[in-house]
This record gives C-alpha cells, sequence and structure tokens, in this order.
C-alpha cells in the first residue's frame, strides 16, 4: 500500500507553515531567550551551527551558551508527527530517556528541560532540550571489522536493557504526575498508518493487553492480513513464546537502531552517544529479543528489499551473514557479562529465527507491508504455500469481493481528489493558508 498523496499534500503545507514561524522565532531572537529561560544562570546562547537539522520526525538545534555548556533543542516537526499524539510522543520519549539513564550505563543524553504544547511561550508545539552530544554519526560503509565493534557495543545495551522486567504491556509511565495517557502505546506502526494514510488502528487506547498473544493479534487485526491472521485462526499463537506469554515484558524501541548510535569519531568508533528513543513502549519479551531488522542500517520490510518472482535479492544475503557477525558476539559479550550466563537474548534470537517469528515480528511491528517483501516472502516459506493456500481459500469470497468493490471506488475518488487543480492551484501560488480548509 502507498502512502495517501493528498494528506502528505496537507502535511507538507502545514509544515512549511510551521517552518516559518519558527525561522521568525529565531531571527527575532525569541528562540534563544526562551532557551536561556531554562539555564540555571540564565546565560545568553545562540545557535551552534548556523542551521536546523530536520530528521523524519524532530527538528534539532545546537546551542552553545557563553560558558561553553552546549544543548540540543528538538520539537516534533509540524506534518510529520500527528497533532493529537505529539505531546505524548516526547513524553514517552523522556520517559524511557530517564529510565534508562536511571537503570543503566546506556549512554543516553541528560535531559535539562521538556515540555508539552501548552507549556511551550512560543506556541511551536511540545520540545526536549538535552544534553548535545558532539562528535559524529555512524557512517554506513563500514567494513566486517568494524560492524563487529559497533555491535558488540550494541548488544552490550541490550543485555543492560533485558534486565529491566515489566509487569503489563502498554505505554510507559508519565515523566510527569498529573499527566497521564492511555495504556495502549502509541507504536511507530499505528502512528505511521494514521498521519501517512489517515486511518485510526489505535481502537480503545485505555484497554490493556494481558499477554503476548493478545497483543499480536491487535497488531494483526490492524493489516489487510487480518482476513488470514483473524483470532479464530491457530496462526497468531504458532509464532508466540509460551514462557513469555503473559509476564516478562520489556522496553520496546520499535526505531531503535544502528543509526541512533553516535561515535567519537570516524576512526574511533566508541559509542558516546545513544539518541532518538521516541516510539518507545513497554513490549512483549520476544519482540525485544527477536533476530534484530537494524543490521545494515535499513528496514527489510522497505521496498529495496522487496523479492522478485518470491526470490531474495542480493541485500538479504548480507543480512543473514551481518545476523551470525551479531549473535556471535551478543554470545561472547552474554559469557563475559555477569547475570547472563544463561544466554537468555542469544536463546530468543535463536527461537525467533527457528520459529519464524523474526518475519511475523516485522510485519508485526511496520505498516504498508506489500505480499513482495523480504519478511513476508521469507514467512510464506516458512508456513508453506500448501498451508498458506489453504488458509487463503478459508476466507470468504463474497467479504473479498466486497472489499475490493468498495476499494475501487475509494481508489476512484481518490485519483478525482488529487487531479483537483483548484487545491494544486493554492499550493503553486502560495497561498498556503487557504490550502488547508479545502481538505
Amino acid at each position: 500500500m502507498d502512502i495517501d498523496e493528498r494528506i502528505e499534500l496537507m502535511h507538507e503545507v502545514q509544515g512549511k507553515l510551521w517552518e516559518d514561524r519558527l525561522n521568525e522565532t529565531q531571527r527575532s531572537g525569541r528562540l534563544c531567550a526562551w532557551v536561556s529561560s531554562f539555564h540555571h544562570d540564565r546565560l545568553p546562547c545562540w545557535l551552534g551551527d548556523n542551521d536546523f537539522r530536520y530528521g523524519s520526525y524532530n527538528a534539532g538545534f545546537k546551542l552553545v551558551f557563553g560558558d561553553g555548556t552546549a544543548w540540543l533543542l528538538r520539537f516534533p516537526r509540524v506534518g510529520r508527527v500527528h497533532d493529537a499524539y505529539a505531546d505524548e510522543k516526547v513524553a514517552m520519549e523522556v520517559a524511557v530517556i530517564n529510565l534508562i539513564r536511571n537503570e543503566t550505563t546506556v549512554p543516553v543524553p541528560k535531559i535539562h528541560a521538556w515540555g508539552v504544547a501548552a507549556q511551550n511561550s512560543l506556541g511551536l508545539g511540545p520540545f526536549i532540550i538535552m544534553e548535545f552530544i558532539r562528535d559524529a554519526l555512524l557512517r554506513e560503509n563500514l567494513n566486517d571489522d568494524e560492524i563487529e565493534i559497533i555491535y558488540r557495543q550494541f548488544a552490550n545495551f541490550l543485555l543492560q536493557l533485558l534486565k529491566l522486567d515489566f509487569e503489563q504491556i502498554g505505554s510507559l509511565d508519565s515523566p510527569t504526575p498529573g499527566l497521564r495517557f492511555p495504556i495502549r502505546p502509541l507504536t511507530w506502526k499505528a502512528h505511521d498508518i494514521l498521519q501517512t494514510g489517515g486511518v485510526d488502528i489505535f481502537g480503545d487506547r485505555n484497554r490493556g493487553f494481558s499477554s503476548t498473544t493478545e497483543y499480536f493479534q491487535y497488531l494483526a487485526e490492524q493489516d489487510w492480513e487480518q482476513l488470514f491472521w483473524q483470532p479464530n485462526s491457530s496462526l497468531i499463537p504458532k509464532f508466540v513464546h509460551k514462557e513469555y506469554d503473559r509476564g516478562k515484558f520489556k522496553i520496546v524501541c520499535d526505531d531503535l537502531g544502528l543509526a541512533n548510535l553516535i561515535v567519537r569519531s570516524r576512526q574511533d568508533l566508541t559509542v558516546i552517544g545513544v539518541v532518538d528513543f521516541e516510539w518507545s513502549y513497554i513490549g512483549p519479551a520476544q519482540l525485544f529479543g527477536s533476530a534484530p531488522w537494524w543490521l545494515l542500517m535499513d528496514r527489510p520490510t522497505n521496498k529495496a528489499w522487496d523479492c522478485d518472482m518470491g526470490e531474495p535479492i542480493r541485500i538479504t544475503n548480507r543480512y543473514f551473514r551481518y545476523l551470525n557477525i551479531f549473535k556471535h558476539v551478543l554470545g561472547e559479550e552474554e559469557d563475559k557479562t555477569p547475570g547472563h550466563e544463561n544466554k537468555e537474548l542469544s536463546n530468543l534470537i535463536h527461537w525467533s529465527e527457528e520459529s519464524g517469528a523474526m518475519w511475523v515480528h516485522m510485519l508485526l511491528s511496520t505498516g504498508f507491508n506489500d505480499p513482495c517483501s523480504f519478511p513476508f516472502t521469507k514467512l510464506l516459506q516458512h508456513i508453506g504455500v500448501d498451508e498458506w493456500d489453504r488458509r487463503e481459500k478459508e476466507v470468504s469470497q463474497e467479504e473479498a469481493a466486497a472489499f475490493g468493490a468498495q476499494k475501487a471506488l475509494q481508489l476512484e475518488q481518490y485519483n478525482c481528489d488529487l487531479e483537483t487543480e483548484a487545491h494544486k492551484a493554492l499550493v503553486d501560488e502560495g497561498r498556503k493558508d487557504d490550502f488547508i480548509p479545502m481538505l
């Protein structure tokens, strides 16, 4: 499935309007004066790099004070983060960073200040002000020896996080008393489908989950695949680790991978910072301990990984080779780390491979999945074509036909909307404020 271009057009305009306000706030000096109000000595500050840093979901700014201290100011990007969930996104990231900082030695940044949109006098939305970690982001063209250095450090971080146990699946506790958020977690998948597809798949967020099985069924029902994964099917339980179904839940960060690492330099690959913990929540242990998707700094669900006539492309061979490297260094780290002699994380990863659950995890954690995707292809191979065909035949043909007819009508209306010249003309003429109410 593709994103809804009508929604994307509206979000693009909303984002540009917000960026205009942001730039004006900076030019007027109000931005730096506002940040200085959070410094214990109220020292003046200025923009460190004379530029804003735009990521997928955040805009970041390095600010330098007169004493040489550097902070990073981050706002969720309007047009990229849904307005209704921006406050929660920031609060959950603050909660998980504070937890990791207090309970582990994982090098996460210190948070100096944060607030929801109502607490931002600049009117630019919720914010986080944190320690600025200097030096370099991890480059992509690493050789095998360098990859091993990085994997070894990441494995150590994961072993520390594995020690943190929680009683139920859901959102982390709010970092501020009196500020409450729903039980069901704000996941990357559900937010992405709402923000770029316009479909709210969250359901009743005040209802929790009693088990991994129940949570996975909830995730499966968010996709078209629910026709094959419906609750009365026996497929979901086959991919649930029985020992972890009702307990030992862990911190899960949907977007945590190698791109979150900051190293000392391009030559010294010591990790000195782990950043960007958005889309974090308490989730199943087997999701935390699954064979990693991030080994090649890319998602296997992305189109670049799609299989040709069921045959994986060359990059998939690299994935399995790097998975073996990671498992090797993880085992070595477990051997020398007190409390991990039973190799719980290695065993979970091995189980996810043998059971095929690793492919289920990748699919359930992302939206807009395609049957040609690498994880879907591997899952199909694991289940077997005959078994999959049998399950397809169990689906009501009348229901499938009705669904197809409804989608055809929706597609026709969608194409008409995209061709509406009035919408395009307003954008071309720069009349951004007039454009948004039309959608």
